[in-house]
């Protein structure tokens, strides 16, 4: 966090400090009444609008939400417009949430990669995080933690929760693929959900009147399920990699396309990948991540060189190869005295597949496919490292940015 954000979250402080010290318990009449201080705060209302908008913006969204909005009624009215929201939005810093375990008793956090590979872990705030599906806007899709079968929306920083109705498949979403997206046009959020593609991909409109809230089933991505690139039987459908919650992309263990759909259009497409790719081994586990709002492809060429395409233009579907990673180019940093054999030497590329990006698709997360162990490579200095979290066996790696966003329903 850079200086002047935290001197944005100190004025904020000190601001409401000096406001809370306008007001004395008058204990004989038991209410609060306004006493005269020495202290004036004439100050807040010569502050130009502009300059007050400029560094109310750049302060978190968990701290204009718990300090912020108590300073007075003036800057509660500007932290809840739209605009700012979204510019606030914006200036949000991309966290990773990492989790670890099984079931409701998962260990998450929240995990802020800096520029020298420094790791900063915060707790998310809320007890009883259950298995997270996907990010949106601030808000967060997981398993409902009391194991009823339901998902759940909540918010980090504002401390919104919203359980979604159980889905018509009745999974119990343990092993499905699920994410929270927005429609654009309408200005609605949904719910995207499938467990078997055979069954079909289920929809929640989130912001629908209460009395139209109810799952819809959209077709498979397939006309002839025969058409299916893997072995139903085998295969596990994945959390989809989400850009902006406006497009969600699934793998599909194919060597040529994977499934896409565009949340306001509710419809399905193929996604070729990149033509200039050589052959490409589908059960090598090629990688689709998020980086810096781009779906990027992610492929070894062979032990020793991967590439990193970033798909540019997605409605000419132009990708753009924008980094190659060449194993004797990388400079690999061992932990000092680590006990562990496997990190004690730089990993064959062809055993690493990407499960995330950071620092704005700077920083890699690899992941071995063998024995589970974590690294970050800086595309920028070519340093690999492994990744710390003192969290055993990570199980998922889910972009989030926190959020002042709200969730409207819509009056019937």
């Amino acid at each position: 966090m850079g200086d002047i954000e935290i001197d944005d979250i100190e004025f904020a402080r000190q601001m409401l400090r000096v406001k809370e010290n306008k007001y004395e318990e008058n204990k004989s009449r038991g209410m609060k009444q306004v006493v005269n201080k020495s202290h004036k705060i004439s100050t807040l209302s010569n502050i130009p609008d502009g300059i007050l908008f400029n560094i109310l913006v750049k302060i978190p969204p968990k701290d204009i939400h718990k300090y912020v909005m108590r300073v007075c009624k003036s800057w509660k009215e500007i932290v809840s417009e739209s605009f700012f929201i979204e510019q606030n939005f914006m200036e949000s810093k991309t966290e990773l949430v990492i989790q670890s375990g099984l079931g409701w008793r998962m260990k998450t956090k929240l995990i802020e990669i800096g520029e020298e590979f420094e790791c900063e872990s915060r707790e998310v705030g809320l007890s009883k995080l259950c298995k997270i599906h996907s990010s949106c806007d601030g808000f967060l899709l997981m398993r409902e933690p009391g194991n009823n079968g339901m998902l759940q929306i909540i918010n980090p920083a504002t401390k919104f929760c919203l359980t979604i109705q159980r889905c018509p498949s009745h999974c119990k979403h343990k092993a499905c693929s699920a994410a929270l997206a927005f429609d654009s046009s309408t200005k609605q959020y949904k719910v995207v959900h499938v467990v078997t593609d055979s069954y079909g991909f289920e929809i929640f409109n989130v912001s629908s009147a209460d009395d139209e809230l109810q799952w819809e089933r959209v077709s498979s991505p397939w006309e002839d399920l025969n058409d299916r690139p893997f072995n139903p039987v085998k295969f596990h459908w994945k959390n989809p990699v989400s850009i902006n919650g406006r497009i969600l992309h699934w793998y599909v263990d194919s060597a040529e396309y994977f499934i896409t759909m565009q949340v306001k259009e509710e419809k399905f497409s193929r996604t070729y990948l990149p033509e200039r790719v050589k052959e490409i081994n589908k059960t090598n586990n090629y990688a689709l991540v998020e980086l810096d709002g781009f779906l990027s492809f992610i492929n070894c060429d062979s032990e020793k060189t991967m590439n990193v395409w970033i798909l540019e233009d997605f409605r000419r579907k132009v990708w753009f190869k924008k980094h190659t990673i060449v194993a004797e180019l990388t400079n690999y940093i061992c932990p000092y005295k680590s006990s562990r054999q496997d990190e004690r030497r730089m990993p064959r590329f062809w055993n690493l597949v990407a499960v995330a990006g950071a620092r704005n698709g700077e920083v890699l997360i690899l992941e071995h496919k063998k024995n589970s162990s974590v690294f970050i490579y800086d595309t920028k200095s070519k340093v690999m490292k492994p990744f710390s979290s003192n969290m055993r066996k990570l199980e998922s790696f889910v972009p989030h940015k926190d959020g002042l966003f709200r969730i409207m329903k819509r009056i019937a």
